[in-house]
């Protein structure tokens, strides 16, 4: 931002903290807004990429979403040809959801511009420092990076 930060601001983690994440919320749902895309159809589209196919109940629950909210993220996702919904081969009565081709290529682009919008974000930090903070903000939201 270039404005020099007051001290009493400055020794808050709290706030800090705050700033850094508007700042990079901001900058992230802009980058996605480009793609048409939310947070959350990209935290989606990032943990489809990793598995073959999940159900929808189990998305829901590695994306931190309520089981009664992924229904529209999905719809939206599948409109645009990026996810499937199969039937489950564990439980036929349920959907399992997978990337289609389309939605890998995706995830590849967002992957890699991704990292190209974090190196920008992050740019005054070393590797190791880079490396500690994800360590760090991986111990304060209890995820082990």
């Amino acid at each position: 931002r270039g404005a020099e930060v007051p001290r009493a601001l400055s020794e808050s983690t709290g706030y800090l903290l705050a700033l850094a994440g508007a700042e990079s919320r901001r900058r992230w749902v802009e980058w996605l807004a480009r793609w048409d895309l939310r947070p959350s159809h990209y935290a989606a589209l990032m943990v489809l990429g990793e598995e073959d196919a999940v159900s929808q109940q189990q998305l829901a629950a590695l994306i931190s979403v309520d089981p009664r909210n992924l229904v529209p993220i999905l719809d939206s996702l599948e409109r645009q040809g990026l996810v499937a919904r199969r039937p489950d081969p564990a439980d036929r009565r349920r959907n399992a959801m997978s990337l289609t081709a389309a939605g890998r290529g995706l995830r590849e682009r967002l992957s890699a511009s991704g990292r190209m919008l974090e190196d920008e974000m992050l740019s005054g930090l070393d590797p190791s420092e880079r490396t500690a903070l994800l360590g760090l903000l991986g111990k304060l939201v209890r995820v082990q990076p």
